[in-house]
């Protein structure tokens, strides 16, 4: 036996096939967390944001046929008829004024008995609205430059009615500036130039925007700001704000075959270690 040449060779080629067999479990492992990364990147470039824009005779005051029109049916909505806003929404003020965020409305306006006059054919629903100024008012407070609802809880998809906006250009009545539009504190572009054909500039009811994301993204906050305070901050109008929460998803069966492949990987690696 000890002139066997086998009993030489043997340890040494079992080694080999360990060595082997654990080389061929690292590069499957590898390859899982590759696909796995690979998938994942593809996802995430999948993500985008869209805009809508509704032209202002989208308004109806049927409710419920409005929201079928604007894609918002079973949203949850925010009338803004009373101070408490929807759970998780707030309105963060800067710019032109100190910044401030509210939680709750100080006050309601009803722009036709509070405003001056102008402000007529400026709800998206109800009485109701919300503005720009420090009291959620048009009178004796200072207008923010910018404001930016915020929704914690993120959301797939959010739409506000615009009202008020007294755009240069396209010019409406007593021109003031032109807008900026803010997602998840990006600057995607002015608001007159996204709304094209479907904005109506000037004091009544300007466009409804709805914003979609996929891909896994949420919305978590969408901001406006007046482009120009040379003649003053514009004095803006919002509302029938509604949101769409997102929904947790059953993976795909792909990732799901990857989560699979990878904790096989790793558990005959596992194995492996331990013989």
């Amino acid at each position: 036996m000890k002139n066997d040449p086998s009993s030489y060779w043997f340890p040494f080629l079992f080694k080999e096939e360990i060595y082997s067999m654990h080389s061929r479990n690292m590069k499957f492992v590898r390859l899982a967390f590759t696909s796995l990364l690979m998938f994942t990147g593809i996802r995430q470039a999948e993500a985008s944001i869209v805009e809508t824009w509704f032209p202002a005779s989208s308004f109806n005051s049927n409710t419920a046929a409005m929201d079928a029109t604007l894609g918002i049916t079973g949203y949850l909505e925010d009338t803004f008829e009373t101070t408490t806003l929807i759970p998780g929404l707030s309105i963060t003020l800067s710019g032109s004024v100190p910044s401030t965020t509210w939680n709750a409305l100080p006050s309601t306006f009803n722009p036709i008995t509070q405003g001056d006059g102008f402000e007529t054919n400026t709800q998206w629903d109800g009485t109701d609205v919300v503005d720009n100024g420090t009291n959620n008012q048009l009178h004796n407070n200072p207008w923010a430059s910018v404001i930016t609802f915020n929704y914690a809880a993120g959301a797939t998809s959010f739409g506000i009615g615009l009202s008020g906006f007294q755009s240069t250009n396209p010019a409406g009545a007593f021109p003031i500036t032109n807008h900026e539009l803010f997602i998840n504190g990006m600057d995607i572009a002015t608001i007159e130039t996204l709304a094209g054909s479907n904005w109506t500039p000037g004091l009544g009811r300007n466009a409804y925007l709805r914003v979609d994301v996929t891909g896994g993204s949420a919305i978590t906050s969408v901001g406006f700001e007046n482009l120009s305070s040379t003649n003053g901050p514009d004095f803006l109008i919002f509302d029938h704000l509604a949101v769409q929460a997102p929904v947790t998803a059953t993976p795909e069966p792909s990732t799901i075959w990857l989560l699979l492949a990878t904790g096989a990987g790793m558990g005959a690696v596992h194995r492996l270690r331990r013989r």
